[in-house]
């Protein structure tokens, strides 16, 4: 999209700036192409308005900034109250330009897996563009929208929160046709304080929505939908949900089996929850009236970003990477996904920190270390807030508790007591790095496991 000084101006509500059109909407100096609109956004550790004249070099033809800032020489300002409301504005302005569906993606757990089950099924019929990357918040929801090639027909859009109210900011940005809610568990606790109120900020997404698809965790998620949808259908593989498969199983990879429709498809993800998922997506498809057999077919080309439950191999030691984000539901799955891939390997567990779980944190760390215990660890190694939570049962375990300072430490004592054939868990917060002991337990490279093995 194209956008004129005066269009702009109307969507701001603002001025019309001086100048010719602007082909982008951009928020990073270090990549702003020439010719585009540069929204001056503040954070904790920058201040967009600091770059002005960064962004005027860089070939900006204007700027969105706080009103009162000082002039900068060949850049036309718009002046706004509120740059991030303004980033906002102008991406729910290009997200109207999509007459084809919209999908807003929300929930503790399964986001991105979701939406790129969504992405490989409503293109079987559109053409999608999606969330990439981490890009679900105030901030990346915008450029996920602004980002929208033009001949985009349908959007599929993730959106997170770690505050409450954010969600609905969100959904009025997106403007949802279908909002799905994956599943609420305790993630997030530290900005919202309960399993009830992270309950009631992913289900702000389908407010007045018309159709919203949800899992079946907790039972209490689909009451909640149905307050503030106007349609909910229920999706899973367990009781509850309105659309199940036919018949599903693990296979020898640990990745899932459905049959849906009279159609059985392997779906190259790993772990059981990945068919809740799969089930998710495809009542999405059905609902708006993809072809179902064809859909559950594409099931079988979807493939995850890396760092999310991606399944590693050298010789025959098997690594599960999966520290691209952890809560006591998530941290659940990969255990039971671990045991599920190798039930007779022996178990070697690697955690660091499940972040933002607030004034519930050692406890909810504490509760963590109980059932990973349940596994009967053959190794477990820890950093963090871990290291505290394991002390209770450092006499039980012995030599086979491992702590360290930082994951390059625990990366190395850990290899030091392989043996090469054990399955190796890799947990944490994105914040805590974990996959930087990857190379102690992998030298010479990663090889990812085939996904037909």
């Amino acid at each position: 999209m194209r956008w004129d000084p005066a269009r702009v101006a109307r969507v701001l509500g603002t001025a019309t700036a001086r100048g010719d059109g602007y082909t982008a909407i951009g928020t990073d100096t270090r990549v702003l192409e020439p010719g585009a609109l540069f929204v001056a956004l503040t954070g904790e550790r920058f201040d967009g308005h600091a770059f002005l004249a960064a962004a005027e070099a860089r070939g900006a033809r204007a700027a969105v900034v706080r009103r009162g800032t000082p002039a900068v020489p060949g850049l036309p300002l718009f002046e706004v109250d509120d740059p991030l409301a303004a980033l906002g504005a102008l991406a729910r302005e290009q997200r109207r330009e999509i007459a084809g569906p919209v999908v807003a993606v929300t929930g503790t757990n399964g986001k991105t897996a979701t939406k790129e089950l969504l992405a490989r099924l409503l293109a079987t019929r559109w053409r999608v563009h999606a969330t990439g990357g981490n890009l679900n918040n105030l901030v990346g929801v915008p450029l996920t929208l602004l980002g929208a090639p033009d001949g985009t027909e349908a959007l599929i859009v993730e959106a997170g929160a770690s505050v409450p109210g954010e969600i609905a900011r969100l959904r009025r940005i997106i403007e949802p046709t279908v909002a799905v809610v994956t599943n609420v568990s305790e993630g997030h606790v530290e900005g919202f304080g309960s399993l009830e109120a992270i309950l009631e900020e992913k289900t702000a997404l389908v407010e007045g929505v018309a159709l919203a698809v949800v899992g079946t965790r907790p039972p209490s998620l689909a009451a909640a939908a149905r307050r503030r949808a106007r349609r909910v259908v229920v999706a899973g593989v367990g009781d509850g949900a309105e659309m199940r498969p036919d018949t599903w199983s693990l296979d020898e990879g640990a990745c899932p089996t459905l049959t849906v429709g009279g159609v059985t498809v392997r779906v190259p993800l790993v772990g059981a929850h990945q068919a809740e998922n799969a089930m998710i997506a495809l009542a999405v498809a059905r609902e708006l009236g993809l072809d179902l057999q064809r859909a559950v077919r594409a099931l079988a080309t979807v493939a995850l970003p890396p760092g999310r439950c991606e399944v590693l191999r050298r010789d025959d030691l098997v690594v599960i990477h999966d520290a691209y984000n952890s809560n006591p539901g998530s941290l659940e799955v990969s255990l039971k996904t671990a045991r599920a891939l190798g039930p007779d390997r022996p178990l070697v567990v690697m955690l660091g920190t499940m972040l933002e779980l607030g004034s519930e944190s050692d406890a909810l760390h504490a509760r963590m270390a109980e059932r990973v215990m349940t596994y009967a660890p053959a190794l477990v190694a820890v950093v963090g807030a871990f290291v505290p939570a394991f002390q209770f049962h450092a006499a039980r375990l012995g030599p086979r508790l491992i702590t360290a300072d930082d994951p390059e430490t625990l990366g190395a004592a850990v290899a030091a007591r392989l043996g090469g054939h054990e399955l190796v868990l890799l947990k944490a917060s994105r914040g805590v790095r974990l996959e930087r002991a990857l190379p102690y337990l992998l030298p010479g490279g990663e090889i990812p496991c085939s996904t037909t093995s």
